[in-house]
């Protein structure tokens, strides 16, 4: 029989599996809002990162997150950064930057995801991410931003302060007390989650937006390359990478969900016009 940590780890994967399906069985599935996603990697060209920058350069507030690759006892391998740009009414747009696929550090393109980076981490963007700004760290490698430039921009942990918030507005409902038997309590002791354990991302859609959001492919193979353009594909590699970037792109989405629901920010956030706003013109 399993015994020691292969036991508990079995135990844990059983454990996440039973509560994706009591979710799935539970929620609708998650619906972004409108939003425009491109990729950044070898075969983006300079006018897309132009606009791209741009689009930095006004917006305020972001989401962020990224995905590595499981390698067998070693550390994670870093392969993609999501970065939602956050526009008014509820837009946004959505770049996927593909670590494994990026150009030369020769090339001029190279060099303009830099400065996209550099517009990004100033001291009056907002960025929210669910965790720490620290898992960037190790992204570092790639020479598209230093170590030191991540903490130039006004970082919110989203994950903390969603546990505080739910702290606040659920508090233990006694059965005795509640005049209807239909409620029940959603405090954190009573949804199974331990005071001194972070809400997962999957959890708060849940329970806050009352959406299923899919983490079946969590440790999925990010470093591929999901752009269509980087390889001839046949139409289940199409399929197979569509369902990873939709993966990748509902975490940002969610979380912007997530900031409007808790009134953390509005969409009259963004004050500059319409016609402000660049026109990327190479959609996917």
């Amino acid at each position: 029989s399993i015994k020691g940590k292969p036991r508990q780890n079995l135990r844990a994967t059983l454990k996440k599996k039973l509560h994706e399906h009591e979710l799935i069985s539970r929620f609708a599935p998650f619906e972004p809002y409108l939003y425009q996603q491109f990729f950044i990697n070898r075969n983006t060209n300079a006018q897309t990162l132009h606009n791209i920058i741009e689009a930095v350069k006004n917006a305020t507030s972001f989401t962020l997150d990224t995905e590595s690759v499981c390698v067998y006892k070693k550390p994670n391998k870093p392969a993609l950064i999501q970065l939602q740009i956050i526009q008014e009414n509820l837009f946004s747009y959505v770049i996927l930057i593909e670590v494994c696929h990026l150009p030369n550090p020769n090339e001029q393109t190279f060099k303009l995801i830099q400065r996209l980076f550099v517009y990004l981490f100033e001291s009056s963007k907002n960025i929210y991410i669910w965790g720490s700004i620290n898992e960037l760290k190790k992204f570092s490698k790639f020479n598209l931003f230093s170590l030191n430039q991540i903490h130039l921009s006004n970082n919110i942990n989203l994950q903390n302060r969603f546990k505080k918030y739910w702290h606040e507005h659920h508090p233990h409902q006694s059965t005795l007390l509640s005049t209807n038997n239909d409620i029940s309590c959603i405090c954190e002791q009573c949804l199974d989650i331990q005071l001194n354990n972070p809400w997962s991302l999957q959890d708060a859609v849940a329970y806050q937006l009352h959406k299923w959001l899919d983490k079946r492919y969590t440790c999925s193979s990010f470093d591929i390359g999901l752009d269509p353009t980087l390889f001839h594909r046949n139409s289940n590699e199409l399929e197979h990478r569509n369902v990873m970037i939709k993966y990748a792109v509902n975490d940002c989405l969610s979380i912007h969900q997530l900031l409007i629901d808790m009134q953390i920010i509005d969409n009259e956030q963004q004050t500059f016009e319409l016609f402000q706003q660049p026109e990327l013109i190479t959609s996917i």
